[in-house]
């Protein structure tokens, strides 16, 4: 396979095809959110009891990262990605056609999961990383957009989809466009890194031509074991448990907060909230743009310090603001920035740190504290709410956890753990270099 075409470089076809997967995947994955009510009404089951799939499917999701990254590390990821894309497709129908609550349970919550972690930013991260080097910033923050424009584009086409015909029609027509268009364009445009991949002209002239040069240049295989006995490990970790902690409230409770407020009607509250998710939405596009274009030049770890200060600052602004709807989108903006560039800065110092020969299975461990704080933070602001009648101490725990994150993501050293062993410099024709 050619690494360029017409003059545009292979990897930039990968990033594009795996944006525009992920997009349309990504709405198969929060379309459930959007079908609850209908469900509920349909069948009579409980909204407590539809909830619990997402929380089955949200542990399941979790357990199966550091086995995906296992798997694309030995099997290659365009493989796990293409059957990911295949069974995103396929759990469409068998929902559609479920009559009883296990059965939701089953699809959803335990095969869905198996689609989802295949398509993860841990398979993402190894796939992007293969073929960028200088511009590993920018390539890892546009592929990760992708689940963010799902969500600011596919949902609402999938929701009024069901507003017309139904909620089955939504599911089968994603199932559709999956199948249909981007089933083969994975096959066609998404290719493991070949030897020697690199984004940057001055590397490409002395990049590894065979699989052995190949392994000398990226290190010796990191195991988990190794990979938890250094700090970084535990920091980076400890940022993503931040990340899904304070992504719980805006998922799950963000609503709830601006319909409790007696200062506006219930109407009104129902448009800034919808609005305010879109702006999140917007924003996280943009940021992931911006932040990575900084991050190729100010380095990763000023620019994730960066992101995780905007993180908590948000929750400060949204604290602050009270019923005050200038204040509620400005915090909207800043959350938005700072939603979506934590997956691909911390990705990017994985494979600093550890080498890009095991960077699959150490980010699937690593990742695997998102989830874990995404099941944290919705409990306890759940049960702050309970308890207090109010949200408010559960916006200062997350904005005192996104400072917290900073300061701890600044601490982080990076370097190898193992430098890559040096290659064999090749003898030019000229005799230049000799001396």
């Amino acid at each position: 396979m050619k690494q360029a075409t017409r003059g545009v470089y292979q990897g930039w076809f990968v990033v594009a095809t795996v944006t525009t997967m992920l997009a349309v995947t990504s709405g198969a994955r929060f379309l459930f959110g959007v079908v609850l009510k209908p469900l509920s009404e349909e069948f009579g089951w409980s909204r407590e009891a539809l909830s619990s799939a997402v929380t089955i499917n949200v542990v399941i999701l979790t357990l199966l990262q550091p086995l995906i990254g296992i798997a694309v590390d030995r099997w290659g990821s365009r493989r796990i990605l293409l059957l990911g894309t295949l069974g995103t497709a396929l759990l469409s129908l068998p929902i559609t056609l479920a009559t009883q609550l296990w059965q939701i349970y089953l699809f959803y919550s335990v095969i869905a999961a198996v689609s989802f972690a295949a398509m993860s930013p841990v398979n993402i991260t190894k796939l992007i990383s293969g073929w960028f080097t200088k511009r590993r910033g920018m390539a890892l923050s546009i592929s990760s957009s992708g689940a963010a424009f799902g969500q600011l584009a596919v949902i609402p086409i999938a929701t009024w989809v069901m507003a017309q015909y139904g909620w089955r029609i939504s599911y089968w027509s994603i199932a559709v466009v999956v199948v249909a268009a981007m089933l083969p364009l994975g096959w066609w445009f998404i290719r493991d890194a070949p030897v020697g991949a690199t984004d940057d002209p001055d590397e490409a002239a002395v990049a590894p031509r065979d699989a052995r040069s190949r392994a000398l240049a990226e290190g010796p295989k990191i195991s988990i074991w190794q990979a938890i006995r250094i700090p970084a490990y535990w920091q980076l970790s400890f940022g993503f448990f931040v990340c899904g902690y304070t992504m719980a409230f805006t998922q799950v409770h963000m609503v709830p907060y601006f319909l409790d407020m007696p200062e506006h009607s219930v109407g009104t509250m129902q448009v800034v909230a919808s609005t305010s998710l879109a702006v999140v939405g917007g924003a996280s596009v943009l940021g992931a743009l911006l932040i990575g274009y900084l991050a190729d030049r100010v380095g990763y770890r000023p620019m994730l310090t960066v992101t995780y200060f905007l993180r908590g600052l948000s929750f400060l602004i949204l604290l602050l603001a009270g019923p005050n709807i200038v204040g509620i989108f400005a915090a909207a903006i800043v959350m938005g920035i700072s939603w979506t560039s934590t997956t691909p800065l911390t990705s990017a110092m994985t494979a600093e740190i550890y080498g890009r020969a095991s960077i699959g299975t150490i980010f699937g461990f690593v990742f695997s504290a998102m989830n874990i704080g995404v099941g944290v933070g919705s409990v306890i602001a759940g049960r702050n709410y309970d308890i207090t009648g109010n949200y408010h101490l559960a916006l200062m725990i997350n904005a005192f956890l996104g400072f917290a994150a900073a300061a701890i993501i600044q601490a982080v050293r990076v370097r190898p753990l193992v430098p890559p062993l040096a290659l064999p410099v090749r003898p030019t024709l000229s005799g230049a270099g000799d001396d």
